[in-house]
C-alpha cells in the first residue's frame, strides 16, 4: 500500500495536497485532482476513511473537551483551533468535560459513541491521561496532544517550554531590581502549573540569589475569584512585595484589580506579570506584561497531525517544542526604592 509521500512524489504534488484529494476538498484544479488520483491507482492506497461507514460530517469533526470555556488559555486555543480546521476544511466538534469527575474515560467514550468523531485534539490536563489515550487507541481514533507533561509512545505532540518561560518572566522582573517576588501559583495536577512554579524558582539560582521566599508564594488555581484573595493577602502584608508574578492572565488581572483597590500604583508601587497572552491581558490598565503562547501555531500542527491519512501510529513519536514571546507593557517597571 502507497503511502501519502511515495504518492505525493509520484504526483509531483505536496503530501498536504494529496491529503485534501483523499478528503475530498474542493479547492483542488481537476488536473491536479487527476494527477494525484492516478497516483493513488498506481500505488494501490487504499484510505483508512474508505468503507469506513461513517458519515462525511464526522470524518470532517475535530473533537476537543473543555472543562471551563471561559478560562483564558482554553479561550485562545478554542480560536486559535476553530481557525485551524476552516483553513483545513473541517470543523471543530466541542464537548464539555468535568475534570473534577472521576468518570473521564466513560465521558470521553460517550461523546466518541454520540458523535462518531474520529478525530481528537487533547489539552490539558487530558493530555497526560493515560486512560484516555489508551481508550482512543483502542477506538482506532486518531488523535494529538498540545502541552503534555511528557512523550507518549506512537502519538505526536504539540507543546511551549513553560519552564523557560516562566523563568525569563522572572529574569525580567529581577532585572528590574525586585527581589521579593509574589508568585500565585496555579492548579494542582496540570503539567503547566509545574513547569511554571520550576522555572520561577529557577531564576533566582540563575541569578544566584537566595530561593525566593515561600510565605510569597500562593496557590490560586488559575482562578480570577482565588486570586483576589490570595493577591490581597500579599498586598495587605506589611513587607508585601514589590512585583507579583501571577502564572496565567486573569490571576494577574485579579492582582491589578487589587492593587488598585488598595490605591497601589501600577507600576511604580508594585509590578504585575501574567502568563498566556490571553485576551484580558490586552484589555486591563495597564496591559499585562505576559508571556504569548503560540496557539495559533499549536493548533496548526496538531491539526495537521490528525487529518493527514498516513497512520500517525507510524511516525516517530515526541513533542514538538514551539517558541514563546515575552511581551513587555506598562505593568511591569523598576522596583520602588
Amino acid at each position: 500500500m502507497g503511502r501519502i509521500v511515495d504518492i505525493a512524489e509520484k504526483a509531483g504534488v505536496s503530501s498536504k495536497t494529496v491529503s485534501r484529494v483523499i478528503n475530498g476538498h474542493p479547492n483542488i484544479s481537476a488536473k491536479t485532482r487527476w494527477k494525484v488520483e492516478e497516483a493513488i491507482r498506481a500505488l494501490s492506497y487504499e484510505p483508512r476513511s474508505a468503507g469506513s461507514g461513517r458519515n462525511r460530517g464526522s470524518n470532517r469533526a475535530v473533537g476537543v473537551f473543555f472543562g471551563d470555556p471561559s478560562a483564558g488559555f482554553q479561550v485562545c486555543i478554542y480560536r486559535a483551533l476553530l481557525r485551524a480546521c476552516q483553513t483545513s476544511d473541517h470543523f471543530l466538534a466541542v464537548e464539555a468535560f468535568r475534570e473534577s469527575g472521576n468518570d473521564w474515560s466513560s465521558q470521553v467514550a460517550a461523546f466518541l459513541d454520540r458523535s462518531q468523531v474520529r478525530k481528537i485534539v487533547l489539552v490539558p490536563p487530558l493530555c497526560d491521561s493515560y486512560e484516555i489515550q489508551n481508550l482512543l487507541k483502542e477506538r482506532d481514533v486518531r488523535f494529538a496532544l498540545i502541552s503534555p507533561s511528557r512523550p507518549v509512545s506512537g502519538v505526536q505532540a504539540i507543546a511551549m517550554d513553560d519552564r523557560r518561560a516562566a523563568m525569563e518572566m522572572t529574569q525580567h522582573l529581577l532585572g528590574l531590581g525586585h527581589r521579593r517576588i509574589g508568585y500565585l501559583d496555579g492548579r494542582p495536577g496540570h503539567v503547566a502549573t509545574l513547569l511554571r512554579r520550576q522555572g520561577f524558582e529557577e531564576a533566582y539560582a540563575v541569578a544566584g540569589l537566595p530561593a525566593p521566599d515561600e510565605s510569597l508564594i500562593l496557590r490560586a488555581d488559575f482562578s480570577f475569584r482565588t486570586a483576589l484573595d490570595r493577591a490581597r493577602t500579599l498586598l495587605e502584608r506589611e513587607d508585601r512585595p514589590t512585583a507579583i508574578f501571577a502564572s496565567n492572565d486573569e490571576m494577574a488581572a485579579a492582582a491589578l484589580f487589587v492593587a488598585n483597590h488598595l490605591g497601589l500604583s501600577v507600576p511604580e508601587d508594585l509590578s504585575v506579570s501574567g502568563f498566556d497572552g490571553a485576551e484580558i491581558s490586552r484589555t486591563v490598565w495597564p496591559e499585562l506584561t505576559t508571556i504569548a503562547q503560540p496557539f495559533d501555531e499549536m493548533a496548526e500542527r496538531a491539526i495537521e497531525q490528525i487529518i493527514d491519512p498516513v497512520d500517525a501510529y507510524g511516525r516517530d513519536p515526541g513533542v514538538r517544542v514551539l517558541s514563546h514571546q515575552l511581551i513587555i507593557r506598562a505593568s511591569t517597571g523598576p522596583a520602588p526604592a
